[in-house]
């Protein structure tokens, strides 16, 4: 006769516990739900489920052009991930309410640029991360060979990727659009977007403010990806542009509000200040400089976007950034001159605002 134990196979085999075992599981795994994000978007499943919903798994094979088997795995990653939901009485597949308003070609919030930026371009760079560490620089900028030591130099060689760099960075400031909320923006007259990429920051803030003029500063073919969203839209009379190294070119004197949105986060504390004493030296007086960047929490214990961020800019976009707390910035802020300075906190989404008054 066989006894039977009633304890588990792992209390039997192993000091780890369920809990413990799940959570590697979930950090040693957890490319797996990147790259089932990525290829259901590069397959477009999303828009196919928001055009069927309840489609079966034969109509998704038929859609997509998949083998029965690659459909199965394809629907069980994406289940697994929480994207796609699975009727229990007929078993067609639904979206996730998250995948139906970020994960569809097409729709306003879409993210599909941002998770194609991530794959392409923050994942291969990061998969040096420990030769980064080491070497303390931006060794993830070798798979992109050029000229010029951070990635946004590197991007002007490789067009297609800069368009994708800019058109992911519209999709997340959509997503994370808190400077909008600023309520001293009311009073600006001519805002300054440093860093403005390609203009959604500055169409977004003409729309919301609709006595606002905005300029946007930035390097050469950004402007002109700029230029392409902004000529053509409602806001081209009350948008101008700068082209302009950020550090060592002069900016326009005549704005009384500066925005570095997404910005400074991506530089070493010493080119940050550098950035905050250009600000401070070309406002008048009562002027107001906006800063909306990453931050982790002031211990710097977290959170996972700003652990996430903080390794894509030392392996890849420059070498020096990371998600800084608040109180760097504003000790910087202090620094260069400002003594009125406001926080505001976004935690859900490790990021933080600042304002500061000269």
């Amino acid at each position: 006769m066989i006894e039977t134990s009633q304890r588990t196979i792992t209390e039997i085999a192993s000091p780890v516990s369920s809990s413990q075992w799940s959570q590697l599981c979930e950090v040693m795994n957890g490319y797996v739900y990147s790259q089932i994000l990525v290829t259901a978007c590069d397959l477009d499943l999303f828009s196919l489920l928001s055009e069927r919903p309840g489609a079966t798994q034969q109509q998704v094979s038929e859609k997509l052009h998949l083998s029965s088997h690659s459909t199965r795995v394809l629907l069980l990653g994406a289940s697994a991930a929480g994207l796609i939901v699975r009727e229990p009485e007929n078993g067609g597949y639904h979206n996730s309410d998250l995948a139906d308003k970020v994960l569809v070609a097409g729709s306003p919030c879409s993210m599909i640029p941002f998770i194609q930026f991530n794959q392409r371009i923050q994942q291969r760079c990061i998969g040096r991360l420990t030769q980064a560490l080491k070497e303390n620089r931006n060794a993830g900028l070798d798979e992109f060979p050029g000229s010029g030591g951070t990635l946004y130099e590197r991007l002007t060689e490789y067009p297609e990727l800069e368009r994708l760099f800019q058109e992911a960075m519209a999709a997340y400031t959509r997503l994370a659009p808190r400077v909008l909320e600023f309520p001293e923006l009311s009073s600006a007259r001519h805002l300054l977007d440093v860093g403005g990429g390609d203009g959604s920051n500055a169409m977004r803030l003409c729309e919301r403010f609709p006595s606002l003029r905005v300029t946007i500063l930035d390097i050469p073919s950004v402007i002109q990806i700029a230029r392409e969203s902004v000529d053509g839209s409602e806001f081209a009379g009350r948008i101008s542009f700068t082209r302009a190294d950020m550090f060592t070119d002069t900016w326009p004197a005549e704005c009384d509000a500066i925005l570095f949105s997404h910005v400074v986060e991506i530089f070493s504390p010493e080119k940050i200040r550098a950035l905050y004493t250009k600000a401070y030296s070309s406002l008048p007086k009562g002027g107001t400089m906006f800063v909306w960047t990453l931050m982790s929490n002031d211990t710097e214990t977290g959170a996972l976007q700003a652990a996430k961020s903080s390794i894509y800019f030392l392996a890849a976009a420059s070498g020096e950034g990371m998600a800084y707390p608040g109180s760097d910035h504003e000790r910087l802020i202090r620094e260069v001159g400002f003594t009125q300075i406001r926080r505001h906190y976004a935690e859900e989404v490790d990021h933080g605002g600042l304002i500061a008054i000269k």
